[in-house]
């Protein structure tokens, strides 16, 4: 809401410094105002009813990533490169306070889940994909060539 209060604070404050606004001016003014709040409110109920049928989907298909899934049953899930051949594992993902995932932790070099080393892929980077009914992403870089992911830790 706040992207939409500051184009019409500033249209209101030019209207009034043009000179004396006319009742029509102003009614216009008004007018875009409710039309904008009216259309906010329908993108915000849009992804409202999104974000319901995303989790019914997830719901119903359990195994399959590309209807959404619980984190937990994406975390140890292969990472494959473009050929499909295994290339690491998720090991965690990095969550905005908005509830869209930013990064996904993948754990590259390791054996079974212990070892190797923590890189940070952009989620969007990665296409989720099933393999023998199983979730899986798939990437299309090279994981090796990202930094090493380090967990901040207090103190």
């Amino acid at each position: 809401m706040r992207s939409i209060r500051l184009p019409l604070a500033v249209t209101a404050a030019a209207l009034l410094l043009a000179g004396p606004a006319s009742a029509q001016d102003m009614q216009n003014l008004l007018d875009q105002a409710g039309k904008a709040l009216d259309q906010a409110g329908r993108k915000v109920q849009q992804g409202y009813e999104d974000t319901a049928k995303a989790i019914d989907e997830a719901i119903a298909n359990p195994e399959d990533p590309t209807h959404g899934s619980l984190a937990t049953r994406l975390i140890r899930s292969d990472v494959l490169d473009s050929a499909q051949r295994p290339i690491g594992e998720i090991a965690d993902f990095v969550i905005a306070p908005n509830g869209q995932v930013l990064l996904a932790i993948i754990r590259i070099g390791g054996t079974l889940g212990v070892g190797g080393r923590l890189v940070a892929a952009e989620y969007g980077q990665l296409e989720p994909v099933l393999v023998k009914r199983h979730p899986a992403f798939v990437y299309r870089g090279d994981l090796g060539a990202l930094p090493d992911y380090k967990v901040a830790t207090g103190g």
